[in-house]
């Protein structure tokens, strides 16, 4: 019995390895997706932090490394940043995979125990949801965001993010031959362009191709033309606004 424990461990162990390379794989060959941030200025973090003398730093593999702002690199800097301005900072909690993922961090939790029940404060150098998770899970003390999350983008190369999804909660990609019309258009026009675009670009950014060029283009080339005819009835923005709850549950079927 003793041995089958052990081979179990050792089994559950590796695959939680390879989960790990592979999520990074994906994302570093711009093959993954990630919530897409950025770090505050240091004006903001110091602002956030006044009154605050004790703080634990939080990070973590995910979208947080790889956007550069909450790796174990980023969070060593921040811990001399902040000490440079007299900040005592009692250490790091670093999360392998994601802060959004409540049952790795509840482990790393527990594992800095000690440490966190001395902070005045944590300072999360990951998105939102990682910051509101803490927020829920440690109530007594206050969690303050590093960062700015700005959207659900691609990486299609190291230190190269593009928006792609706003996450609307009503996808009409099915019309627009796959191309975002809220994301990409910079007035989010779901009824076709506006008269500003010129010579396929768009009036805001002389950089930027028009999205709605873009998808004229891409529905011809699928003789999906007759699409781009419809005038669109007016979008159910309360599907975008929360607070939501979502539940999964476990199915035999796909859509049983």
């Amino acid at each position: 019995m003793a041995r089958l424990n052990v081979s179990t461990s050792f089994v559950l162990c590796i695959q939680g390895h390879l989960f790990s390379i592979r999520l990074f794989m994906e994302i570093i060959l711009g093959l993954g997706r990630m919530i897409v941030m950025e770090l505050k200025s240091k004006e903001d973090i110091l602002e956030m932090l006044e009154g605050y003398e004790k703080i634990v730093l939080f990070g973590d593999s995910g979208c947080a490394q790889m956007c550069d702002v909450g790796g174990i690199l980023q969070l060593e800097d921040m811990t001399d940043f902040l000490a440079d301005h007299g900040k005592d900072v009692l250490g790091y909690v670093f999360v392998e995979g994601g802060l959004c993922d409540e049952f790795a961090t509840k482990q790393e939790l527990e594992k800095h125990k000690n440490m966190l029940e001395e902070a005045d404060a944590f300072l999360v150098q990951a998105c939102g949801v990682a910051t509101q998770n803490l927020t829920e899970m440690v109530p007594e003390k206050i969690s303050l965001p590093a960062v700015d999350s700005d959207f659900l983008g691609t990486m299609p190369e190291r230190f190269h993010h593009d928006e792609r999804c706003s996450m609307c909660g009503e996808c009409v990609l099915d019309l627009t031959g796959g191309i975002c019309p809220i994301t990409r258009c910079a007035k989010g026009l779901l009824n076709g362009p506006c008269g500003g675009s010129m010579d396929g670009m768009c009036e805001r950014d002389e950089d930027t191709e028009c999205a709605w060029q873009l998808i004229y283009d891409r529905l011809r080339e699928i003789d999906k033309l007759d699409n781009i005819k419809r005038i669109w009835e007016m979008k159910d923005w309360s599907k975008k606004h929360g607070p939501k709850t979502i539940v999964h549950e476990a199915k035999d079927a796909l859509f049983q």
